[in-house]
């Protein structure tokens, strides 16, 4: 399993993205940490999810630009547990 930490160096942790901007988001909670398994962007001091527009209720470490991967669709990778480090 990938640590906390080793997953953090791939997102930008201080800031947020431009308004409309979508994004993939590194969340956590109780669980342990995961990349959110849909896209995201911060509307209003909020994050949401692009698609549903619902508010996302994790706590957000950290976002990177949405990877294009094949046919333009966004290449989200899926959910997975992390050992805290």
């Amino acid at each position: 399993m990938v640590t906390r930490n080793a997953r953090l160096k791939d997102f930008i942790t201080d800031g947020y993205p431009s308004s409309g901007l979508p994004v993939q988001a590194l969340a956590e909670d109780h669980v342990g940490t995961y990349i959110l398994p849909f896209s995201c962007e911060r509307i209003n001091g909020e994050w949401r999810n692009r698609a549903t527009r619902e508010t996302v209720h994790a706590i957000i470490l950290g976002w990177r630009e949405v990877q294009t991967g094949s046919r333009d669709r966004p290449s989200v990778q899926p959910p997975t547990k992390t050992l805290d480090g």
